[in-house]
């Protein structure tokens, strides 16, 4: 039946009292899931990408540091020197003694011994994973329209839109690419590209398919397609029921709301926004009956425990979604975005509480015990070589101290964890500056020993792009070469993809 205005009025207050009652935040996020999967050719095995996005712009250049004398004082110098009590103005951390566990080398050095780092003493598993060669490091990454120095960027036409800004630099992050009117995520272009190839699974009986694109962090530009992906979207804690009916038991007056409520997503409307949201209702209540007897509990259940924090929670669910998706052939690609917020450290930069929420070594110690976890649980799944992890955040910070913090800056340092990543190597673009392996001087100077890639206070020009990072990524998860320009339009003026995967 065709409803009149009134009851079109009526159907969206019931539902708004549905939202109000707490349960329907979970159902919500599939109002831009439209459409089914394009018909192709199955793709072979399963992959999946998690995005761990460090929102607030991580103050990358303390993640890993030059351990020989020579390097190590040019970063010190440049960071304020080491941060002490009588130097609480110092951003660098100070340089480990020989045969710390932190130390690490290049493995493609030609002089590993002489040529050492090491990583920031919170992130002790990523250290473990960088010497197992499963984690690699991308060095000076950002957002470019093509690579530059200090002459190009005088040209406006050569610098991405909105530089420094959070939301702006997030948004082309997200993308990819330097469109600043875009509003696609290249996480969802892939998806867009993988569904038409038959990445989708099997829908159980005659349920809704699973969005490829699964967030755990709310709303994100990342997973948003062009046509047929949107991302489905869980809480750290998994799914969340609806107030006050069936989910799918009954008990009280439940049985009675349900039965109204299933009446009014069943009849059609006149108006198409009334419909599209009946429509999307409607699957996000079928997905939550799919998933909810199954996630995270009997022979879906981990046997790793992941730690109670923002981040151990929500890749918590995302191993979850996992195993169940592999053992009910929900998709054989799937792409995950997790976040944590806190990293925006204009001041307490440099306190050392590890259990802190305000600093960056307890960030960090987060991080590392989420992932650690995570890592642990693809590993009892064994599902280490088919998952990438990679961080991202809107850009690094200055060198230069303000005081107690640093300020937002430009191109940073990145991680890239998997079984099929090259690891125990620095990736940079090799030319930047005069380090080795790509690793960028850090010496901003002055006006007269200017370097060419870094401004005054140490706001490095990036030397990869941030199509290159995502395109390496995407290369692997099955985009095909032919399809890479057209999700990163850029790539071209970078010369192709990074050899990390």
């Amino acid at each position: 039946m065709s409803h009149s205005r009134t009851s079109r009025r009526d159907f969206l207050r019931a539902i708004a009292c549905a939202a109000c009652s707490g349960g329907a935040a979970a159902l919500l996020p599939q109002l831009r899931m439209m459409g089914t999967a394009l018909a192709g050719t199955p793709l072979t095995g399963y992959k999946a990408i998690v995005c761990l996005y460090l929102a607030g712009g991580n103050d990358s250049w303390n993640l890993v540091v030059p351990h020989d004398a020579a390097r190590f004082d040019v970063y010190s110098t440049a960071r304020n020197g080491v941060f002490s009590g009588s130097n609480p103005g110092g951003l660098a951390l100070a340089n480990p003694a020989d045969g710390d566990p932190q130390i690490v080398t290049d493995s493609a050095d030609a002089n590993p011994a002489t040529n050492q780092y090491f990583l920031h003493p919170s992130l002790v598993s990523a250290a473990n994973f960088y010497r197992a060669n499963q984690l690699a490091l991308v060095l000076n990454a950002g957002t470019l329209i093509r690579p530059i120095d200090m002459n190009g960027y005088a040209d406006h036409t050569n610098r991405p839109p909105q530089l420094y800004s959070h939301a702006d630099q997030e948004n082309l992050w997200h993308q990819a690419n330097t469109n600043a009117k875009s509003s696609l995520g290249w996480g969802g272009l892939c998806g867009d590209y993988l569904q038409a190839q038959g990445a989708n699974g099997t829908p159980i009986g005659s349920g809704p398919q699973l969005s490829l694109c699964i967030s755990i962090a709310g709303a994100n530009r990342f997973e948003i397609g062009n046509v047929v992906t949107n991302p489905y979207q869980l809480s750290s804690s998994g799914l969340k029921t609806l107030s006050g009916v069936c989910n799918p038991t009954c008990s009280g007056n439940s049985q009675v709301r349900d039965t109204a409520l299933n009446a009014l997503l069943a009849d059609t409307y006149a108006n198409d926004f009334a419909q599209e949201y009946s429509n999307t209702f409607g699957r996000g209540r079928e997905l939550f009956a799919m998933l909810d007897p199954n996630l995270g509990t009997g022979d879906y259940a981990l046997t790793t425990t992941f730690p109670d924090t923002t981040l151990g929670n929500q890749l918590e669910v995302v191993a979850e979604m996992i195993k169940l998706s592999q053992a009910l052939n929900y998709a054989s690609r799937q792409i995950y975005y997790v976040r944590l917020s806190g990293f925006d450290l204009h001041s307490g930069l440099m306190s050392t509480n590890p259990n802190s929420t305000t600093d960056q070594a307890g960030l960090l110690t987060q991080v590392d015990d989420a992932v650690a976890a995570f890592w642990t649980e693809m590993g009892v799944q064994g599902r280490q070589n088919d998952v990438v992890a990679f961080t991202a955040s809107e850009f690094a910070r200055t060198l230069q101290s303000n005081g107690s913090g640093s300020d937002h800056a430009w191109g940073g340092v990145q991680w890239v964890l998997g079984g099929a990543v090259a690891g125990g190597r620095l990736y940079g673009d090799g030319n930047n500056g005069v380090g080795i392996s790509g690793f960028p001087n850090q010496a901003y100077g002055d006006a007269a020993n200017p370097n060419p890639n870094a401004f005054s206070r140490g706001q490095l020009i990036p030397g990869i792009g941030v199509e290159q990072y995502a395109a390496t990524i995407a290369q692997w998860f099955g985009v095909s070469t032919s399809n890479l320009n057209t999700i990163f339009p850029n790539l071209p003026n970078f010369g192709g993809t990074l050899s990390f995967l």
